[in-house]
């Protein structure tokens, strides 16, 4: 039966490489007393491991013994076929199997729900499926519903069939990959707020009020029972209710360990296996005592820890660890010193040496001394090397199986490894022997003649009395106190945190212990855990003298001890105990604990085959069903936070019915407490204690009011008062967005198609539930949905997937659609095949929502790139049409600096590595849409660089790679070039290419080591040139250059040519209108000669060309082309257009679309895309492809053109750099800054203060002293540099200005914060302290001279002694509130959107000075969680003071996580490069950079240089640019920060041209600030001036 089944696993397993894995439980029935468990784990590599572990791939369980109770059994099995359906399978076969596994991995098995679910959206009833999941999720109307058996209940984990055998039955159920144990211990933060953990507990309490609904309680409640996807949607299994579980007919004692150290004749692994069956709620206290006083072996007591600390048999990621105790060179001998392994150390810390862990520790950007694991996979897979599989050797050690470089002996393997040891080389002597025959076995130390001998004298040396005393050590490291804080540091053992913390993980290093373990007492006699005593020769050893061999009974302590020694190690002890009671947890009120194992025994009952087990009822009547009531039941919170007296008055009503419901309800209370608390509420004397006098756990008292209320109602003494399931599901505690989240995402959890689940949350999400629901609700909602689009592989479900992608744009904030929807854009956007979606993400529409959601800025740097990487690389035509368009479109709303940087020069840089042709015609098609102007100064300077580049890299022998390059960007040059001409005025083209130089064209033409390709390509460029500008041009521009050329041509000598008197390239009538190929040099001659001849006249090209018999005679020889002065040219330009050669592509032409699809559906011609706006591009459509006159395009470099300043690229932009550079924000290269002004304005009468730049990059915001000595804000577009509007309400200087997000509201503050709008000046709001708050200041004449030592605080300070104004702000836009400093230190909270002010976080009474003024404040970088010793909030906030003084501060508690002397004066700036970088500056005249992960006060990291004080920094990606006078300094942090220390910066002036001249800036200084996108950046100065500088 068990082969049978096996077989069957392993075969969907192969059919299914995808899934998890399989889990199957097996129970032998040893004895009644003492079963022996075991799980087999079936991976995708069809390996086979034992587990001990009873955690639910499929789980089977099964077994059941003939003395059972029938009834007990019948009555089982109707609970399980009432709970959820069930299908039953009456013999066993494996084709059954094979298609019951097969349903579940293809998604199938409740498709009928969902079908009904659809339909019902469509107010069409189709059976009762549908109704009875709604009513499960809390649809009121259907509340009276209970489908028993039909549908199961989206919380209770599927059970796929149950099984029948000859003796026993087996219930198959899916393996959930986390338990809330686990997400408690090792990923804490996955329930990352309040309300993430009221909607877990939603959703479990919506499962327990299905059970009670049907008379059935749970009774082994606790966070191990509690299932949870890899999206964290908790399941209740069936297989662990009390009922099930008591009926499976074992009654043995629980966590019976076996004693067992020799080989046993069976099975060897046995021993191992049984010793680490203990039950899931360990008594962790007795263990202890035992082992303390000698009565459990040092063996089993680890394994007790192993077990407490999660780590599972069978699973090699988190395999139980034992310590290593000797070191194999010598036999172990309790007398000597030599061979035993120092157990103060890690095993890490042996290996690596003290050394080299300071180095890591020290160089890390994270400081660690060890890895985040103390066994790895890849160890415990080496160890077992000669007993696992070669599949599964590949996967963990190495992809290429070399047996001879695993370790080949117990000693090379000690010495090779890093990791702790195995419980195996303790008790098993088969790990020794090798499954293949090609990998020798293990070898044994020399000291030994056999693995069984070595297991006993292995196991002698870890229970010796040597290890005892020295154990408590190793305890430490690997559970206890020393894997955190100081004591880690001082033990070298930090271990590497997780990367993502909010991640969901099954493994981790739990710390057990906080307090130093206890040493033991006493050793553990070697007879009491060596069962095999007469294979033993130490236990045939007569006259032993071992001080161990006491009465374990025997309380008194041993002679070796005093009673005062004795005493005190006792009182260590039992304090030890009494601060572990974490390790007791209690989930139950009632005495009669559950039984741990998770295994279903029931006796089987006749069933016909195939029969599918009917529920007991089914409606027989269908109520009536109203979609639009339906969607009324989704509503959003009230703004108002939960009313105590209102959850007074439901804790009131509480009120239970049945005791066994009400002990669920107590379990319920022990979970919520303990995820609050991160410890159990309940331990055995604690729950004693409550139950006895009543007195409540004062961890009670550290709970949230509302969390508190909720916990004592659940907790009861009384069961009656406790509430029932389904009023608690009504408590005030679950707000109304929890209920409407839960039955919005319930139905996803089916197992059904992607496809119809997709179809479904699209219905509802377009209906406008994600709106009623709230932003909050909605982003909860997101991460279960969107996967469903980056999944789409249908073109019928683009028009869902689009549709979907839409509602979560407009319902989610703007932070939650960088997290959750910009990831699931890039990876369709990424992907290189052509797909319906990634079109339809690329069109007019889409791209603007976008954009408008994300703002310019996130929009170009991780967007953008992706829409230019689908134009290179064989892209499909559709899709790099579609990509061309958005590019095209995009241009104008952009700017000149930012099309420059962010689209022309990632598409030059894509020249000659697979540029499309639409790509070059995006090119061309942004410089009509521009003007121009915009060629002339921006596009053609860059292609001429390129192309002379290439050409004099052509003339250099270079590598074969390094030529093709060269060809192909010669090619995609020449073709961008080409398009161009086709644009500019002849005017224009006559001035900027052929006027006083040689034609680029015929500067190729001439050479001659040129493929042919490039060759061909120039000449029809050329062709294009000379038509374009007509004959007359031709002749005084074109032929005079042309004569060396022709001459070359007169003479080429070609014996391929000379062989063929006709060749190829025979023009005949036939054939005048096809493609010329060129097949040899001297066809140039073909291609140049009879056009120009036609074009210009044949007389005037002979007087400018002196062989024109010797070339005449080549074509009437080669080509039979004899000149006709009556006929017209017989080559025309369009004979010599060929495709452009593209490396790696056919030159076979794809056929080009006339339509792009538009949306999911219909389609639109390009021609018919607006001509205003975005895709304003079209309207040179018709002069690009027909070559019409443009004449009239506007040559205009006035200043009334947009963008007139911005200058065309020099020659500092070489061409290594300009292909070297990427798009985005942030490059690759280093920033080169000019230092040089490009155009300069009056902003201000007086001293400009402070700068602030919108996010587009086109406008800027600037602050100063205006008329009558006020303060005024001038709003600039860059484009024009016109002030186009203003804010003028201030009476004093501005110190700050914040532009908030994407409203269009501006906060600026001169003591008082202003809200005004940005576009029309109108004050919306005013905030202000009041005085009467915070006592008045007063300076001191050296505190009034170190703020006012130079010009620049004149008037910024004036009423700072007033500690209620407010000195500076600084926006959280993730949190949309305004965070200002005030005064006298203090910080207060705006909440922008709701228009009032939140908390205020008052400086301590000995910092209230004038000199405790806050300057400036910064919050963390992004929006990643932070790790790190100080940064272990979820965000955080740094406020520099006028004394020099910062502080770091938890944005959520205003708790102060560090205080630190910056710097030597007042701080002037502070920002965060990066989540744990803090950078500042100072009057003291030092920029320095903060590491948040270390230790602050002894960081040395100071950049000097600067003479004067340091006014203001801007920071752009890894470079910061700095201010001081009249002079800027660029310095780069993309250098570790310990290695920084004192450096020098190097300053620069500033430099203005006048008519050629240069003048260097004498005005100081005071604001800067980045404009990343245009590679720009803009100062402001103390007499007014806004300049703007690159």
């Amino acid at each position: 039966m068990v082969k049978l089944l096996i077989k069957c696993i392993m075969y969907i397993s192969k059919r299914h490489p995808c899934s998890r894995y399989y889990m199957l439980h097996i129970f032998h029935p040893c004895s009644e007393n003492n079963p022996l468990e075991q799980s087999l784990i079936f991976k995708d590599d069809n390996h086979c491991a034992v587990q001990a572990d009873s955690s639910p791939g499929i789980e089977h369980v099964g077994d059941l013994q003939s003395s059972s109770s029938s009834n007990n059994q019948q009555l089982t099995v109707n609970i399980i076929t009432k709970l959820t359906p069930v299908y039953y399978l009456g013999r066993v076969a494996t084709t059954e199997i094979r298609d019951l596994m097969a349903s579940y991995m293809n998604l199938s098995i409740e498709q009928d729900v969902i079908n009904s679910l659809n339909l019902l959206c469509e107010n069409t009833i189709s059976g009762p499926a549908g109704l009875g999941f709604l009513s499960f999720v809390g649809f009121s109307a259907f509340d009276d519903i209970h489908p028993s058996g039909l549908v199961r209940h989206p919380n209770i984990l599927p059970v796929l069939a149950v099984v029948e055998s000859s003796d026993c039955c087996y219930m198959f159920q899916p393996k959930a990959p986390y338990t809330l144990e686990n997400i408690m211990h090792y990923s804490p933060e996955a329930l990352c707020s309040d309300w993430h953990i009221r909607f877990f507990i939603y959703q479990i309490m919506s499962a327990l009020a299905y059970l009670h609904d049907f008379g059935v309680h749970h009774g082994n409640l606790k966070p191990s029972t509690i299932l949870m996807s890899d999206s964290l949607w908790p399941y209740l299994s069936i297989s662990d209710i009390s009922h099930v579980k008591q009926n499976r007919g074992f009654g043995g004692p629980e966590g019976s360990i076996l004693n067992s150290c020799c080989a046993e004749e069976d099975c060897s692994s046995r021993s191992i296996f049984a010793s680490f069956n203990l039950p899931s709620s360990l008594d962790w206290s007795s263990h202890f005592k035992r082992w303390w006083t000698g009565e459990l072996s040092n063996y089993e007591y680890l394994l007790v820890l192993n077990k407490l600390a999660g780590r599972r048999w069978g699973d090699p990621a988190f395999h139980p660890v034992m310590p290593w105790v000797i070191d194999f060179t010598v036999r172990p001998d309790e007398n000597s010193d030599i061979g035993w392994r120092d157990l103060t150390k890690s095993k890490w810390r042996l290996a690596k040496g003290d050394e080299q862990l300071d180095f890591t520790y020290s160089s890390s950007d994270v400081p660690y001394h060890v890895s985040d694991e103390c066994l790895s996979e890849l160890a415990v897979c080496s160890y077992k090397a000669r007993r696992l599989s070669k599949t599964i050797l590949r996967s963990a050690v190495r992809s290429v199986y070399e047996p001879n470089e695993y370790p080949s002996s117990m000693q090379r393997l000690y010495q090779w490894t890093p990791d702790e040891c195995i419980p195996e080389f303790y008790s098993d002597p088969w790990i020794f022997v090798s499954l293949h025959s090609e990998m020798s076995n293990l070898a044994l130390p020399s000291w030994v003649t056999s693995s069984e001998e070595f297991i006993c004298l292995h196991r002698d040396a870890l229970e010796s009395d040597r290890v005892s005393q020295q154990l408590h050590h190793w305890i430490d490291i690997t559970f206890g106190y020393k894997l955190a804080g100081e004591a880690s540091v001082e033990a070298k053992n930090v271990m590497l945190p997780p990367s993502d913390p909010s991640r969901p993980k099954s493994i981790g290093r739990r710390q057990l212990f906080t307090k130093p373990h206890p040493k033991r007492l006493i050793s553990t006699p070697h007879s009491a855990y060596h069962n095999k005593v007469e294979s033993c020769a130490r236990c045939q050893r007569k006259g032993s003298n071992s001080t161990t061999d006491v009465l374990l009974n025997d309380c008194n302590p041993p002679n070796m001890f005093s009673q005062v020694d004795y005493l005190e190690e006792f009182e260590q002890a039992t304090l030890f105990m009494e601060l572990q009671h974490h390790l007791n947890p209690i989930y139950s009120y009632s005495n009669t604990a559950a039984c741990c194992c998770s295994s279903v025994k029931y006796l089987k009952r006749q069933f016909s085959d195939q029969e599918v087990l009917q529920p007991d009822s089914v409606l027989s009547v269908v109520p009536d069903f109203d979609f639009g009531s339906y969607l009324e039941c989704f509503e959003s919170d009230d703004s108002s936070s939960i009313g105590y007296q209102e959850l007074l008055r439901w804790k009131q009503r509480s009120c239970s019915v049945i005791e066994h419901h009400a002990n669920d309800i107590f379990s319920i209370g022990c979970i919520l407490a303990e995820i609050y608390l991160h410890r159990p509420l309940f331990d055995a004397s604690l729950l004693a204690a409550y139950k006895e006098t009543g007195m409540l756990p004062g961890a009670l008292h550290e709970l949230p009011v509302h969390v508190r209320l909720l916990v004592e109602s659940c907790i009861q003494r009384q069961w009656e008062r406790r509430p029932c399931s389904k009023h608690l599901l009504e408590s005030p505690y679950f707000p109304p967005s929890v209920r409407s989240a839960y039955m919005f995402l319930a139905p996803l959890q089916l197992l059904c198609t992607s496809g119809d689940r997709l179809k479904y949350v699209t219905k509802l999400a377009s209906e406008g539930t994600l709106k009623a629901m709230g932003e909050f609700a909605a982003e909860v909602c997101a991460p279960y949905c969107l996967p469903f689009v980056s999944s789409s592989r249908l073109d019928v479900d683009t028009e869902s997937c689009l549709r979907l992608l839409k509602e979560f744009l407009k319902c989610l904030s703007v932070q939650a659609a960088k997290k959750h929807i910009l990831p699931i854009i890039q990876k369709i956007l990424q992907v290189p095949e052509y797909s319906h979606l990634k079109v339809s993400l690329l069109q007019d529409s889409f791209v603007r929502e976008l954009w408008k959601k994300l703002g310019k800025q996130t929009y170009i740097e991780k967007v953008h790139p992706l829409v230019i990487a689908n134009l290179h690389n064989s892209p499909n035509k559709i899709t790099a049409s579609s990509a061309s368009i958005v590019l095209i479109g995009s241009s104008e709303e952009l700017g000149i600096p930012i099309t420059v940087h962010q689209t022309v020069l990632p598409l030059i840089h894509s020249f000659g590595k697979g540029l499309c042709d639409d790509g070059i015609e995006t090119l061309v098609r942004i410089g009509g849409l521009l003007g121009e102007s915009f060629i002339v100064k921006q596009i053609l300077p860059l292609l001429r660089n390129v192309i002379h580049f290439c050409i004099d890299s052509s003339k250099v022998t270079k590598p074969e790679p390094q030529q093709s390059w060269n060809s192909f960007a010669l090619i995609d040059g020449l073709s961008a070039l080409e398009g161009l001409v086709s644009v500019l005025p002849v005017k224009a083209v006559l001035r900027e290419l052929l006027q006083d130089q040689v034609c680029l064209h015929i500067k190729i033409l001439m050479l001659i080591h040129l493929d042919l390709d490039v060759i061909q390509v120039a000449a029809t460029a050329f062709v294009d040139l000379c038509l374009r500008i007509g004959p007359d041009n031709t002749v005084i521009h074109v032929l005079p250059h042309l004569k060396e050329l022709f001459a070359e041509l007169a003479f080429f000598q070609d014996s391929s040519a000379v062989s063929l008197p006709t060749k190829g390239l025979k023009i005949s009538e036939r054939n005048k209108s096809e493609t010329i190929k060129m097949e040899s040099r001297i066809d140039l001659v073909l291609l140049l000669y009879p056009f120009l001849a036609s074009l210009v006249g044949i007389e005037k090209l002979r007087e400018y060309c002196s062989t024109w018999f010797l070339l005449e005679q080549s074509l009437q020889r080669l080509y039979n082309w004899k000149f006709e002065p009556s006929s017209k040219c017989s080559i025309s330009g369009e004979n010599l257009k060929t495709q452009r050669f593209q490396p790696g592509n056919d030159t076979s032409s794809e056929v080009v679309p006339t339509e792009l699809f538009n949306g999911a559906g219909s389609s639109v011609s390009q021609s018919q895309i607006p001509k205003t706006g975005w895709m304003a591009a079209s309207k040179h459509r018709f002069r690009l492809e027909h070559g019409t006159s443009s004449d009239n395009l506007s040559a205009s470099t006035s200043g009334n053109q947009p963008w007139f300043w911005f200058p065309s690229p020099d020659s500092s932009w070489g061409v290594p750099d300009l292909l070297g550079r990427s798009s985005g924000l942030k490059d690759e290269l280093p920033w080169k800054i000019e230092a040089s002004v490009l155009y300069s304005a009056r902003a201000h009468p007086g001293a400009l203060r402070s700068l602030e730049v919108h996010d587009d990059e086109c406008t800027i915001f600037t602050g100063g002293v205006g008329p009558g000595f006020k303060g005024s804000i001038q709003r600039w577009e860059l484009a024009n540099m016109n002030c186009t509007s203003g804010y003028y309400g201030h009476e004093e200087v501005v110190n700050s200005i914040c532009i908030l997000s994407i409203t269009g509201k501006v906060a600026s503050c001169d003591g008082t914060i202003h809200i005004w709008n940005g576009q029309t000046g109108k004050l919306i709001a005013a905030h202000t302290e009041s005085s009467t708050s915070f006592p008045l200041q007063t300076a001191s004449v050296e505190q009034a001279n170190m703020l006012n030592q130079d010009a620049l605080s004149g008037g910024i300070l004036s009423n700072a002694f007033r500690g209620s104004l407010y000195t500076t702000m600084h926006y959280m836009a993730s949190e949309d509130k305004l965070v200002a400093g005030m005064g006298n230190g203090s910080i207060r909270f705006i909440d922008i959107s709701r228009d009032q002010k939140l908390h205020l976080w008052k400086s301590d009474s000995a910092e209230i000075s004038f000199s405790s003024l806050v300057s400036t404040i910064c919050s963390s970088g992004s929006d990643k969680p932070r790790n790190g010793s100080l940064v272990a909030s979820s965000s955080w906030i740094a406020a520099g003071l006028s004394s020099g003084y910062c502080r770091l501060l938890d944005e959520r508690s205003g708790k102060i996580i560090a205080v630190w002397r910056a710097h030597d004066g007042h701080i002037t700036k502070l920002a965060s490069p990066e989540d744990h970088l803090i950078a500042s500056s100072s009057l003291d005249k030092t920029l320095r950079i903060w590491d948040l992960r270390r230790n602050l006060s002894v960081q040395s990291n100071i950049f000097r240089s600067h003479s004067d004080g340091i006014f203001d920094f801007s920071v752009w990606g890894q470079d910061l640019l700095s201010v001081s006078r009249n002079k800027i300094a660029l310095t780069s942090l993309s250098r570790p920060t310990n290695e920084i220390g004192h450096q020098q910066l190097v300053l620069q002036n500033l430099y203005s041209t006048d008519r050629g001249v240069k003048y260097k800036n004498m005005s100081v200084l005071s604001a800067i600030s980045v404009l990343p996108l245009s590679r720009l950046f803009v100062v402001g100065t103390e007499d007014g001036f806004l300049k703007i500088c690159h």
